[in-house]
C-alpha cells in the first residue's frame, strides 16, 4: 500500500506539521491523502476526520464512491479475536450490512481496518480520503494483547519517535505489507531500550497490528 499527502490551506505552510505544543494558527486544517490499494488485504488506517468530532467516520465518508464489486472491509473485535466484515456486492451494495455498527468505529481515526480488494481487480486502485487533520491532545485508548492501531494523524515516521507512540515492555508491531500478504518482520520492544530488529515506520494511511499493555496511544498536534 502506497499513500501521499497534500494538505490545504495554511495547513502545509512549508511542510509545518509538527508535534508540540506550540501555538495553533489555523483551527481547521481540511487535508486529503491517496491509498493505493492492491488486490487482496491491505491494512489501512483513516487520518483525516470527516466532522472535527473524531466519532463519525464511516466506510461511506472514507469510501464515498464505494469499492469494487466483492471487496471487503474487515475490523479486528480485539475481545474475541473476530474479524466482523461487511461485503461489496456491487461498489454500492452491501451484505454483512449488520456488522457496519462494528466496522464504522474501526475507520476512527487511531484505529484501521483491512481492506480485500478482489484479484479481478489487477491494478492498484487510488482512493482519495478527505476530512480535517486531527489536533490537539489525542487519545487512542488501548487494549491489552493484540488490536489494529495507527496515529491519528497523517504523518509518517517511527511509531514512537515522531508519531508519539510509547512503548512498553514486550510490545510488538506487525506490519502488513500487501505486495507479499505478508507480516515479513516482527518489531518488538526489547527491555524497555531499543525496537529489534528496528523501530516501526508506519507510512501514511498506514495502520500495524499491535499487542500491547499499554492503555492509551497519545499525541499532541499541532498544525503551525
Amino acid at each position: 500500500m502506497r499513500t501521499k499527502i497534500l494538505l490545504s490551506a495554511v495547513a502545509a505552510l512549508a511542510l509545518g506539521l509538527t508535534s508540540s505544543n506550540a501555538q495553533v494558527y489555523s483551527a481547521n486544517v481540511v487535508g486529503y491523502y491517496t491509498l493505493s490499494l492492491t488486490n487482496g488485504y491491505n491494512l489501512i488506517a483513516n487520518q483525516l476526520d470527516v466532522d472535527g468530532t473524531g466519532t463519525n467516520n464511516t466506510y461511506k465518508t472514507v469510501f464515498p464512491n464505494g469499492l469494487p464489486g466483492s471487496s471487503k472491509i474487515l475490523a479486528f473485535n480485539p475481545t474475541n479475536s473476530t474479524y466482523p466484515a461487511i461485503t461489496y456486492v456491487t461498489p454500492t451494495l452491501l451484505s454483512g450490512a449488520a456488522n457496519t455498527n462494528y466496522v464504522n468505529p474501526a475507520l476512527a481515526p487511531g484505529r484501521g481496518v483491512f481492506v480485500f480488494i478482489p484479484p479481478s481487480v489487477t491494478t492498484p486502485t487510488n482512493y482519495v480520503v478527505v476530512g480535517t487533520v486531527m489536533q490537539g491532545n489525542l487519545v487512542t485508548p488501548l487494549y491489552h494483547g493484540f488490536q489494529i492501531a495507527s496515529s491519528e494523524i497523517p504523518i509518517s515516521g517511527g511509531i514512537q519517535t515522531v508519531l508519539g507512540y510509547v512503548p512498553g515492555h514486550g510490545d510488538k508491531a506487525y506490519q502488513w505489507v500487501a505486495t507479499s500478504q505478508s507480516y515479513p518482520v516482527i518489531r518488538s520492544w526489547v527491555a524497555g531500550t531499543t525496537w529489534t530488529p528496528s523501530q516501526p515506520a508506519p507510512a501514511i494511511g498506514e495502520a500495524v497490528f499491535l499487542t500491547t499493555t499499554n492503555n492509551a496511544w497519545s499525541t499532541n498536534f499541532t498544525v503551525q
